[in-house]
């Protein structure tokens, strides 16, 4: 059974915990906490988490099992993934989107990056932007599923591999 999962902004003091998980998950490209910090920063970013509350642990949103609710506190429960999102005038990008390795499969990544889209669209954003790893074919696929079209490739961007870059377009 899927416990309730929560998706809120991330508060500043999770920015280690979230470092940590990133560094697991990227290796040698994730960022540090002092760059999540400088981006943390930055107008026009947010960064949202999603938490899966812990197995008999209420859920302070009423959510139930298998759910997913858009607000709470982000530090409640088990970190299951981030996204950050950045707008500049109409466009939108996703900076970085993960889920913990315990967290994969389970819809986490789909409900992050919808609720990132929503931020963009909420915000006048008309297209939305990412780039992947061409190795990364989960990925690849949930951003397929979800409307994005690849519209270039940066050779060697990541260490031994292309960056295919995305775009959705959101406007009506």
């Amino acid at each position: 059974m899927t416990a309730a999962t929560t998706i809120a902004e991330l508060p500043w003091w999770d920015l280690a915990e979230v470092a940590d998980h990133d560094a697991a998950v990227f290796g040698p490209t994730a960022w540090t906490p002092g760059y999540y910090w400088s981006v943390k920063a930055q107008n026009g970013t947010i960064m949202l988490a999603a938490r899966t509350a812990s197995a008999g642990e209420p859920d302070p949103d009423g959510a139930v099992d298998g759910s997913t609710a858009t607000q709470g506190t982000a530090s409640a429960g088990e970190l299951a993934g981030w996204i950050v999102m950045s707008l500049s005038g109409a466009e939108a990008d996703v900076m970085t989107i993960a889920t913990t390795e315990a967290a994969r499969g389970r819809g986490v990544g789909r409900a992050l990056l919808d609720a990132g889209i929503d931020w963009a669209k909420d915000r006048g954003a008309e297209v939305v932007h990412l780039e992947v790893d061409e190795r990364n074919t989960s990925a690849l696929g949930l951003y397929a599923s979800r409307g994005f079209v690849e519209w270039g490739r940066r050779p060697d961007y990541y260490p031994g591999a292309a960056a295919v870059l995305m775009r959705l377009r959101i406007s009506d």
